[in-house]
């Protein structure tokens, strides 16, 4: 490996969440749009840190001088992470005083400072603070040799409270936590002649401290928010009971260690001091703030109701042409396979799938692997259903899915309780694949029906985020299916499969296999091109598998969301590698590989990424698509995507992203735009005409 060959992955994620707030920047974009994308970035910012600057502090405590692929120790990634993600700040807060906070002005959206508030309207506030906030929050004193709990991600107050209006020597310190469970935004009607507007909570409770404090003064105040480590892993080899050990890691992620503390400017260098003793946190982990702190709640803002020219024109979720109303979902994929390209194409075929199962009499088992569902997940309700109707329910539910344990534990047991087999995913991995399988009697034999997904059976993440989903019946297929859970959930043997291929056994050998294959085409003369869509580019071996295909003469086309540690365009090393990436509208999430064969396309959907922990210690699934239209149509939007020149990015040589440019005399083309238009084009050619009534039925429970 060359150093110089490779992008570090930090620096390259932070390079996607500048891409994220590129589009905040847009000024062609609504504005409340806008507002939504400066938000996605915070909390993009936040999560980062949590999982990635967490891992590599631990590493610099233990004197740890192991370099990545790109050359960097931890110390370096560090250093250069906090340049980086400082001049990110200072650019959103840039954006927000200077043009977003002007222009919802404008708009009568108003956030108020306490020296905007008039005597009628800070009566009104006093009123609500008594009844709605006082009570709620909790003062907490300060005391020297105590280790104090700080609540990470949650506005904190730090109070020097004294007897006298000055630090007379007797004062003392106290913190003042602002739950999540209050609104940001405290609405402020329009009284005395002054405008409505908001309030932000912090404010409102600065405002009103002396009801806390009685007979005393309040002489400085200080705003801070802590960012804690959330990359703990647990130790599921010797775990006897997975479930309990989950629980204890969410207990140790919130006494964990302070990776960040953010502190609003104007804060005194005395209470800054107090803070950072309080957060156990060094200089260089400290930021100062100019604004208000946690800029994830302007997605309160940018979803405001009566609004509408402020937001974007919602693009319609369509309904497939394949489905027919009344239709059994049985009956449509033993006619053919379906492919779906969400959330362009409905959701709903795949919760129709679980939904019909749960209720038809001849369904005898549903096995699943659930990795992030809905907070009111149909898909969980259904799979409750089938279990208390009596039928064979295996569900595979991934506890170390980080950030969503706590959800999946309370989902697990609502499952167990209704009689399904509970498996707590794979020990030692993480068990990230899409796939759904139905067993049914029909005419005397067991049919599977089978759905492979790249992204979570998650309806409401599945209007956000563009996924494919693959519905068939093939035998093979299933055979694979039902190999593959006994696998996974019966510690049986692996065994290669007909036609799927998993990860951390075989899945990783498949993918290279393909990328040699089209690399010996080119190096006999023949025309030799792939296609390769995914969230993130990462693992060393496969990134030197495209440089060999690259210098043999393959053209490869990448199309990468997320974080790319291929550097394109070096002569002689990846010429041939053409780097694109799309932020819009809907999240980029679904994984796609197409490899040309000789004129005999091969193509595959995959819930894995071309990240080592994807390929290697993650259950995951990768999926020939064989039915030609569905093959001919997934060929069709990689190359749709690849055409993008309005929100396409370009990954130069030099790591740097470009936007896409309109030839001369050539259109603006936006992929994801031309995919909402498509879908509906393909849904109203199979419209019934107007003579063919279609009657309401009742919906039945799960649809509630």
């Amino acid at each position: 490996m060359i150093p110089e060959h490779f992008i570090n992955r930090e620096l390259s994620w932070l390079a996607f969440n500048e891409r994220v707030l590129e589009e905040a920047e847009r000024e062609s974009l609504p504005l409340l749009e806008r507002v939504k994308f400066l938000a996605i970035s915070a909390t993009n910012l936040d999560e980062f840190f949590m999982v990635r600057v967490g891992g590599l502090q631990i590493m610099k405590d233990r004197g740890l001088r192991t370099k990545d692929a790109a050359g960097y120790t931890p110390s370096q990634q560090l250093e250069l992470i906090r340049e980086r993600s400082d001049a990110f700040v200072r650019r959103q807060y840039a954006l927000l005083h200077e043009k977003l906070l002007p222009a919802l002005e404008k708009q009568n959206i108003h956030r108020l400072r306490v020296s905007d508030v008039n005597a009628a309207q800070h009566a009104h506030l006093e009123a609500h603070f008594i009844e709605q906030v006082f009570p709620l929050l909790s003062p907490v004193a300060v005391e020297e040799g105590t280790v104090h709990q700080l609540p990470a991600l949650q506005i904190i107050l730090l109070c020097l409270v004294s007897d006298t209006a000055a630090d007379n020597g007797n004062s003392r310190h106290v913190m003042i936590a602002l739950p999540p469970s209050l609104s940001r935004r405290v609405p402020v009607p329009p009284l005395g002649g002054a405008p409505a507007g908001y309030l932000n909570l912090e404010d409102l409770a600065q405002m009103f401290l002396s009801h806390y404090f009685p007979n005393e003064h309040v002489v400085q105040t200080a705003r801070f928010r802590i960012c804690r480590n959330s990359d703990i892993a647990v130790d599921d080899e010797s775990a006897l009971d997975l479930a309990t050990e989950m629980e204890e890691i969410l207990e140790a992620r919130a006494t964990s260690s302070t990776i960040r503390l953010e502190i609003e400017e104007g804060a005194s260098k005395e209470l800054a001091k107090v803070i950072q003793s309080l957060a156990a946190v060094t200089a260089a982990q400290t930021v100062f703030i100019p604004g208000e702190l946690d800029l994830r709640s302007y997605f309160a803002i940018a979803s405001l109701p009566g609004y509408d020219s402020l937001q974007v024109e919602p693009w319609p979720i369509t309904m497939p042409a394949e489905i027919t109303p009344g239709k059994s979902i049985f009956d449509i994929i033993r006619e053919d396979d379906l492919l779906l390209n969400h959330p362009y194409d409905s959701f709903e075929p795949v919760l129709q799938l679980v939904e019909e199962a749960a209720l038809d009499k001849d369904v005898v088992a549903i096995k699943q692997i659930l990795y992030r569902t809905a907070r009111s997940s149909r898909i969980i309700a259904a799979l409750i259903k089938a279990a208390e109707a009596g039928k064979h329910v295996t569900v595979l539910v991934e506890l170390k899915a980080r950030f969503d344990e706590a959800r999946n534990l309370e989902r697990a047991e609502d499952l167990l309780r209704a009689g399904a087999q509970i498996i707590y995913g794979v020990r030692g991995l993480k068990s990230h694949a899409k796939i759904c399988l139905v067993l049914r009697r029909e005419a005397g034999r067991l049919s599977r029906y089978i759905h492979f997904g790249t992204g979570n059976y998650n309806e409401s993440t599945a209007k956000l985020y563009t996924d494919i989903s693959y519905l068939t019946c093939r035998p093979d297929y299933g055979a694979d299916a039902s190999s593959f859970f006994n696998t996974v959930t019966g510690r049986s043997r692996f065994v290669h499969f007909q036609k799927i291929s998993m990860a951390p056994f075989g899945l990783r050998e498949r993918l290279l296999d393909m990328i040699q294959s089209e690399t010996e085409r080119a190096k006999q003369g023949d025309a030799a091109e792939m296609m390769l869509k995914m969230n993130a580019l990462e693992d060393p071996q496969m990134i030197e598998a495209l440089y060999e295909a690259s210098r043999a003469g393959v053209k490869v086309l990448l199309n990468i969301r997320g974080i790319c540690c291929l550097r394109p365009g070096l002569k002689g090393v990846s010429d041939k590698i053409r780097v694109v990436s799309i932020i819009d509208r809907y999240l980029e999430h679904a994984r796609i590989y197409w490899f040309r064969q000789g004129g005999q396309p091969q193509v595959f959907i995959a819930s894995a990424d071309f990240m080592t922990r994807n390929l290697s210690k993650r259950v995951e699934l990768l999926t020939p698509v064989e039915d030609p239209l569905a093959r001919q149509r997934l060929e069709q939007i990689l190359r749709t995507m690849f055409n993008d020149n309005s929100q396409a990015r370009l990954l130069n040589a030099e790591g740097i992203y470009v936007p896409a440019k309109v030839e001369r005399g050539g259109t603006p083309f936006r992929s994801q735009q031309f995919f909402s238009k498509e879908s509906a084009k393909r849904a109203k050619s199979r419209t019934p005409s107007p003579d063919v009534l279609i009657p309401h039925k009742p919906a039945d429970e799960t649809r509630r």
